[in-house]
């Protein structure tokens, strides 16, 4: 019987290459082009690597991770995921920044992505103003200029929902975040209209968690879960813990939260039910007419 390892490797290659994809672009290098005379290789293979359909060796990661002006941290991150192609794959934690931004990068290519809050509005379909009163209230303080960075990093992932080939987006959001006045009665009164909106896309499915239905499964836990190619194999998925990112992938690792998510699709309110619910908790907030 065919051993599944080469899909595998394959797979994590991609987070590699899409790692170096997203640093390429920071370091203001648009194209592959660009970047490929740096490891003496032609276009065709640097496009190759960034897709994770070639491997690169350590040496030349090392150039590139000079080339792009990478600290120490995200050097070490970047080789210790390319070792991880060639061994074991599991649970990641949140200083693995380079973990972060693949991510980031594959949500662009992902077939499906699924996810589950609790208390929050999913970012992808946050407007800026929720946005601006959700960093503002994190108890951190953070200054305008790294909320207004913040913000743009969501406002980029946002644009997967009505790109060339978008992914199905579908999402559970429990009562509760249509409920907290995040920004006061007028931010969310207009965050509730987009979120019916968006329910509108035909690649997007937006599901409620009533109040009103108790206990529900998986009580307490939201995630992110990106499957690329619609193939399992490829599921990664995204969780906070404690206020810290984690990453997972693997079958293994992964199936558990497809799993709970089919649960959690089942026990919601049906998508008509839902968009109504939406449309509810935005008229209970009321239409401001103090602008």
């Amino acid at each position: 019987m065919a051993t599944k390892t080469p899909k595998t490797v394959s797979s994590n290659r991609r987070e590699v290459g899409a790692a170096l994809r997203s640093f390429r672009r920071r370091a203001g290098f648009e194209r592959v082009e660009d970047v490929a005379e740096f490891i003496d290789v032609s276009s065709v293979t640097m496009g190759r690597i960034e897709k994770g359909e070639a491997p690169i060796d350590r040496a030349k990661l090392r150039v590139l991770a000079d080339k792009y002006d990478l600290n120490d941290q995200e050097r070490e991150a970047l080789l210790e995921m390319a070792r991880q192609t060639r061994g074991r794959r599991g649970t990641f934690p949140a200083y693995y920044s380079v973990k972060s931004r693949a991510f980031l990068e594959l949500e662009a290519e992902a077939s499906e992505v699924l996810m589950v809050t609790i208390d929050v509005i999913p970012a992808h379909f946050q407007t800026d103003d929720y946005m601006q009163a959700l960093f503002e209230g994190n108890g951190e303080g953070m200054a305008q200029d790294e909320i207004d960075r913040l913000k743009r990093i969501r406002s980029d992932r946002q644009t997967i929902l009505t790109q060339a080939r978008p992914p199905k987006v579908r999402a559970v959001i429990h009562e509760t975040a249509l409920r907290i006045p995040v920004g006061g009665p007028e931010v969310m009164h207009d965050q509730l209209l987009h979120l019916a909106k968006l329910s509108e896309l035909p690649n997007v499915e937006i599901q409620v968690q009533a109040i009103e239905e108790g206990a529900y499964p998986g009580m307490g836990v939201a995630f992110l879960l990106l499957r690329l190619d619609n193939d399992p194999s490829t599921d990664r998925v995204q969780m906070d813990s404690a206020g810290s990112l984690v990453y997972r992938d693997r079958s293994v690792n992964t199936e558990p939260y497809r799993l709970a998510w089919e649960r959690k699709r089942v026990a919601a309110l049906s998508l008509p039910a839902s968009k109504a619910l939406i449309l509810n908790a935005a008229r209970d907030f009321g239409p401001c007419t103090d602008r």
